[in-house]
């Protein structure tokens, strides 16, 4: 004779079972964008000064906030690891002014071809933008420098979460390569009375 199962244990399963269903996928941990490892600017000036104007709208089509490493925030890391203050007089201040990443959905194929064909499907533009500037101590200019980089890469339809994450993290290690070499160039230009 077979013993009845009670009602709330096949409920238990059953929840237990839907539960397993909606388990998120691992996502990858990806390391931390640094540049210690790169020689240190040392300016003639008192304090180093970093503000970040550039306020993500937190909607569509930015996705910035979305990425392991936003622009803005490599931007900073770059500031705070490269930029040393080494004078008695005067403030650097380094302004993120643009540090975007806007998703531009591309056109898919459509009818019979669509189905068998993987198409492109969003390609995402990547800008960071910012200032250096140097002030005495009473706040009179002595000279300023602005730096830009920008990158853009699409992703295929069927990119999974990590394989996205991936491609955004791997382009703000490109686009802040690209800035470190333009902003070395225009600081040795630019400000290189300030630069000791």
């Amino acid at each position: 004779m077979m013993k009845r199962i009670p009602a709330f244990l096949l409920l238990a399963a059953a929840g237990l079972s839907l539960a397993a269903c909606d388990t998120p996928p691992h996502r990858e941990p990806f390391p931390q964008l640094t540049y210690q490892h790169l020689a240190p600017i040392h300016l003639d000036v008192a304090k180093i000064v970093i503000v970040d104007a550039y306020q993500p709208p937190m909607t569509d089509p930015h996705v910035e906030q979305d990425f392991p490493t936003p622009p803005a925030t490599a931007a900073r890391q770059w500031a705070q690891d490269r930029l040393k203050a080494v004078g008695s007089d005067g403030v650097a201040t380094f302004t993120i002014t643009d540090g975007s990443a806007i998703d531009v959905p591309l056109p898919r194929t459509t009818g019979l071809t669509g189905v068998v064909t993987e198409d492109q499907s969003d390609r995402y533009d990547v800008t960071v933008t910012v200032r250096l500037e140097v002030e005495n101590r009473m706040g009179n200019h002595r000279g300023a420098i602005t730096a830009t980089a920008k990158r853009s890469e699409t992703a295929a339809e069927d990119m999974t979460l990590n394989e996205r994450e991936k491609l955004w993290f791997e382009m703000t290690d490109a686009l802040m390569k690209s800035l470190n070499a333009e902003l070395e160039q225009r600081i040795g230009t630019g400000l290189k009375e300030f630069v000791r």
